[in-house]
């Protein structure tokens, strides 16, 4: 197996959360394709409202016009920065190329991030571009999933263990790392419509209510990869906040920092979100302005996306 697919392994949250090998490929194949169909678009973050939490560290590639950046570009961003981000060894983030197979612990993805700050980065490639930007965003969260990964990595080579073969908690940190988000409510009803999979009282009945009470923020990279070719059926992992009314009248970096901050201190305690089903799933085409069917009664009335609910085994 050659390392791309190894790497593409090692972050895949299908694999993780649905356990499929058939579901992976098809996931890695996504990717393959944005990659070939979706050339550099320096105007990326007009696609989508995906893409909003991303407008202020996407004008740092706005001169790209017509040619991807490379990865000393990359860098720049990174040393413009007034303080530097690091892995929770103390280690600054440093962009790397992708190396060959690795050799011993050291060299593999995650612990490479953690005792080094090499984040080894593809060129051309918008799912490692997305990685990348979301560091900027969530650098404690980043820091505190890529810490955890580390120890549970190394006992399962120690014990010769299956890497893949993943506890609980990693199985729902890799899914959200890829296709997680947040979703913030001064409403704790709206929230509880979405822990009930009620859609259409949620999207339809209380549409009036959403712009002002409730606000989604995209975490996982595999999740804005998939906003470059939006479909039906595309769905997030979500962690549910309920928050004071007065921080969604604050400013997107604001937001962002109390986002940033919650979720690490959630995932050090390890206590509320120890296993994949207890993210939350949502359909983000449901959202006003994210498809444009969702402006009929009717759009949510399909139950393939708008699911009723999980089966109890």
């Amino acid at each position: 197996m050659d390392n791309s697919i190894i790497r593409a392994s090692a972050v895949s949250f299908a694999i993780d959360s649905c356990k499929s090998l058939k579901v992976f490929t098809k996931f890695y194949m996504f990717s393959q394709k944005i990659d070939v169909e979706k050339k550099w678009d320096a105007d990326f973050v007009s696609l989508s409202p995906i893409f909003e939490p991303l407008h202020y560290w996407a004008k740092g590639f706005s001169d790209f016009k017509n040619e991807w950046p490379q990865l000393e570009d990359y860098q720049s961003i990174l040393n413009s920065l007034p303080r530097p981000i690091k892995t929770l060894a103390g280690k600054t983030l440093k962009v790397v190329a992708q190396d060959g197979k690795p050799g011993h612990f050291n060299e593999h993805y995650a612990p490479r991030v953690y005792f080094t700050g090499e984040i080894q980065t593809r060129t051309e490639n918008w799912h490692d571009f997305f990685q990348f930007l979301t560091w900027f965003m969530f650098p404690k969260t980043k820091a505190v999933i890529n810490s955890i990964h580390v120890p549970s990595a190394q006992a399962r080579i120690e014990n010769n263990i299956e890497l893949g073969r993943r506890s609980p908690i990693e199985n729902m940190l890799s899914l959200f790392d890829e296709g997680g988000a947040v979703i913030l409510s001064s409403d704790k009803s709206l929230l509880q419509l979405i822990r009930d999979f009620k859609w259409k009282e949620l999207f339809w009945q209380r549409r009036g209510e959403l712009q002002e009470k409730l606000k989604l923020v995209t975490f996982g990279h595999a999740l804005y990869e998939k906003g470059l070719s939006p479909y039906i059926g595309m769905t997030a992992n979500c962690i549910l906040l309920h928050v004071d009314e007065a921080l969604l009248q604050q400013s997107k970096q604001q937001q962002l920092d109390y986002i940033d901050t919650e979720l690490a201190q959630l995932f050090v305690s390890g206590e509320q979100y120890k296993k994949p089903k207890d993210l939350s799933p949502f359909p983000l085409l449901g959202l006003p302005g994210w498809n444009e069917g969702n402006k009929i009664e009717s759009f949510y009335d399909n139950e393939r996306y708008f699911r009723p609910g999980r089966k109890v085994i």
